[in-house]
């Protein structure tokens, strides 16, 4: 498992799509934080957990996009039969992508944090003086980012294409949840996307358990399909 591990993080940092995307999903939020650090009549609100919200789903689909190429750029560029050479085992594949993955979306989930709070604090707003609504709004970001990572290397493996992986991620996330939400009236804390932002634990328990169902289909397909 270690010479898979080595062999996909060569993969993954030797791409520069990987370095773009995390630092595109960071500097999005630090824009998003220095829009509401320079806000001046907030209320309530504040301005570091104000800064999250569509802008951190937007950086996790970018997250989303690493796992997406770890499968789908295989398919794209006819590399996957060198890949299996290597690995020989789905499983340790599939469990090597899913880790590097995982490492990279925390990885991005603290460069979203850190950037936001530093964007706050360059538009002269201040940090929240609690830890509870801050911390569970940075929760809710790392946890994303790292379900969303895993969930981009299931949906390569299984469509087995870029392009169609990412979108219907995007579809899923940005149309079809609120669409359910308002059409079944299921709350939005136990939708997998959704729950899992607002770091609520039933949307967070359906997006692991579906993650996990999803990389065990994509292991199961790439021993059939692509032995």
């Amino acid at each position: 498992m270690k010479n898979a591990l080595a062999y996909e993080w060569l993969r993954a940092r030797s791409l520069r799509s990987t370095w773009l995307l995390l630092a595109a999903a960071g500097t999005l939020q630090f824009v998003s934080g220095l829009y509401w650090g320079l806000k001046r009549d907030l209320g309530d609100l504040d301005a570091f957990t104000s800064a999250f919200g569509l802008v951190d789903r937007l950086g996790a689909l970018l997250v989303a996009a690493i796992g997406v190429a770890a499968f789908g750029l295989d398919h794209q560029h006819g590399t996957l039969a060198t890949t299996r050479l290597v690995l020989r085992s789905p499983v340790r594949i599939v469990a090597a992508r899913a880790l590097v993955t995982a490492g990279l979306g925390l990885l991005g989930g603290v460069l979203m944090v850190v950037l936001t709070a530093a964007g706050v604090l360059t538009g002269g707003g201040a940090l929240p003086a609690g830890a509870g609504a801050a911390g569970k709004a940075a929760g809710g970001v790392l946890v994303l980012t790292v379900l969303s990572g895993l969930a981009g290397v299931a949906l390569g493996g299984l469509l087995r294409h870029t392009g169609l992986a990412v979108g219907v991620f995007a579809v899923w996330t940005f149309v079809a949840e609120t669409t359910l939400s308002a059409l079944t009236g299921v709350p939005v804390s136990e939708l997998p996307f959704s729950g899992t932002a607002l770091f609520a634990p039933p949307g967070t328990a359906v997006f692991a358990a579906l993650v996990v169902l999803a990389l065990g289909a994509a292991t199961f397909t790439l021993a059939r399909r692509d032995g």
